[in-house]
């Protein structure tokens, strides 16, 4: 995993956001106090952790599907390339290939294209990556970087391969660009034609991990190291607050090949297009007692016989321990939902602590709960939605 951090997010005609929001992890400079809640990186002070409250429908969700959606079009793209309906009708790729979603209550924004940009730091270089859509098509495409200078990398000013220019690092993608098809983005298309800097924006970008706390279950994470031993200690350590029986853990950990297809005849290289299913299993070892004294265990079935929010909990452990130890964006949508408020701030504390995270990895959350605010808490760390009388969300920081 690269070590990213995540500048800023925007998004213009998309879902409830019809006029462009910008989000900034970026402190406000005039602000001093309260630093133990930030890092500096390259003379810029960034928030480790961001609240986002708002109303019911206001629109906090679809702030955290902003990423989701840019993930979305970003691992669609390379599919064009196979164009095969038998991959595309796999469980996994439910979806993958739904036009974006544009504001639906004024008829003027149907005709507009949907925008999307996030500017983020990978190996001390700032990245500039921001697309437009249309309906299906790519109306717009740019990546810039910047160290010292800013690079121009892509530029495509319309949803044809012959309107796409590509500079520096992404240069030698240049006679193969013809493989793009008009829904399609460049960028991760290169990166699947074994592009080096297209591979690294493209992974960096889609390993932003996003959990959604209101969901009956949370997908399992699909690395085998999340479930290692020293891994286990730690999520048993969280889930004891929740649990205090618990004792041990047996996770076992299966990935399935569902399907897989080799790109078009022109790719002399064979590349192939393989998906996988994961498959996570626990028993837990809880503790007996007699008279107040501990004399065994008994074995549960984890996730039938737990509550529901301390198996929330648990599938949630891995992507933030993944961010915690290797640096990286998490992005938690009602962090509070199905969890008592003392488990809630144990995650944000986690991410406060500079003991437990060393990596300086970012926490995004929404949430109802206002006592997730402390007294430390500074004030540009905290962002409001509202939704006009027009169905238009609006996102404000606090400060």
């Amino acid at each position: 995993m690269n070590n990213i951090i995540l500048k800023s997010l925007t998004a213009e005609n998309f879902a409830s956001f019809a006029d462009k929001i910008v989000f900034s992890t970026i402190i406000d400079s005039g602000k001093k106090d309260n630093l133990t809640n930030t890092f500096e990186f390259s003379d810029c002070y960034f928030n480790k952790v961001s609240f986002l409250y708002g109303a019911n429908g206001s629109g906090k969700t679809f702030f955290c599907k902003i990423i989701r959606e840019i993930q979305r079009i970003l691992n669609f793209s390379p599919l064009t390339v196979v164009n095969d309906s038998q991959i595309l009708s796999l469980p996994q790729f439910k979806g993958i290939s739904d036009p974006v979603k544009a504001f639906a209550f004024d008829m003027s924004y149907s005709q507009k294209p949907t925008t999307f940009s996030l500017d983020i730091i990978i190996n001390k270089i700032t990245y500039h990556y921001e697309f437009s859509i249309k309906g299906k098509e790519v109306a717009y495409e740019l990546l810039t970087k910047k160290y010292k200078r800013t690079e121009k990398l892509l530029e495509r000013t319309s949803s044809s391969y012959n309107d796409i220019s590509l500079y520096s690092d992404l240069k030698n993608f240049e006679n193969q660009k013809q493989v793009i098809k008009s829904e399609a983005l460049c960028l991760p298309v290169a990166a699947i034609f074994n592009n080096p800097l297209a591979d690294l924006v493209v992974k960096s970008i889609n390993q932003i991990q996003v959990v959604n706390m209101t969901a009956a279950r949370i997908n399992p994470a699909n690395n085998k190291d999340s479930f290692s031993d020293e891994r286990v200690k730690k999520y048993i350590q969280i889930l004891q607050k929740a649990d205090p029986t618990l004792r041990k853990m047996n996770i076992s950990y299966e990935e399935e090949e569902m399907g897989r297809q080799k790109s078009d005849s022109d790719d002399f290289e064979n590349r192939e297009i393989i998906a996988m299913k994961t498959t996570v299993g626990v028993e837990t070892k809880h503790a007996v007692f007699d008279n107040g004294a501990e004399t065994g265990d008994t074995t549960i079935s984890f996730f039938a016989d737990e509550s529901l929010g301390t198996v929330k909990l648990f599938t949630a452990l891995p992507y933030l321990y993944d961010v915690l130890e290797n640096g990286g964006v998490l992005v938690i949508d009602e962090i509070e939902n199905g969890l008592h408020l003392s488990l809630a701030k144990e995650i944000v504390n986690l991410f406060t602590n500079k003991y437990t995270n060393p990596k300086n990895a970012q926490l995004i959350c929404t949430s109802h709960q206002p006592l997730l605010i402390g007294e430390n808490t500074r004030r540009d760390q905290v962002w409001i939605t509202d939704k006009d009388a027009y169905g238009k969300s609006a996102l404000h920081r606090l400060s």
